[in-house]
């Protein structure tokens, strides 16, 4: 999946865990806040994500 399909604010799953898209990057990475917002994700690769 590459970013330009993805937007922040999306919820998306990483490791079968759901997640919300902070921001996307150019090099095809996102950063995820969890379902809490306690903890920031970096770098997480598109392409490991499934859109819910």
């Amino acid at each position: 999946m590459k970013t330009t399909e993805l937007w922040p604010g999306d919820r998306v799953k990483w490791r079968k865990v759901a997640f919300t898209i902070y921001s996307t990057w150019q090099d095809d990475t996102v950063d995820l806040w969890d379902e809490d917002n306690d903890v920031m994700i970096e770098n997480v690769q598109a392409i490991e994500l499934e859109a819910i």
